[in-house]
């Protein structure tokens, strides 16, 4: 558990300091994730990011860029583990 925490502090600093986050999302999962083009994404995942994101920035005191990194099953883990995606 305090390793748990000692992350989130990490990760809130981060996103603090660099006023961006970035946000694995798949570009074809139904309804859960899906691209509109122009870089934009829509769906009920997307939907609960953007709403974990607004606390954030209540929390960390600023608003936030939102950037979007495409994902699959096989690479969301690792990628949220070395930190390309949060």
């Amino acid at each position: 558990l305090g390793l748990a925490v000692a992350a989130q502090a990490d990760t809130l600093k981060k996103l603090k300091d660099s006023g961006t986050v970035t946000m694995g999302v798949r570009e074809s999962s139904g309804a859960l994730s899906f691209t509109l083009g122009d870089g934009k994404y829509a769906g009920f995942h997307v939907e609960v990011c953007q709403r974990v994101l607004a606390d954030v920035e209540k929390a960390i005191g600023r608003k936030l860029e939102v950037k979007y990194q495409a994902v699959t099953s096989q690479n969301r883990i690792p990628l949220v583990q070395n930190g390309t995606v949060d």
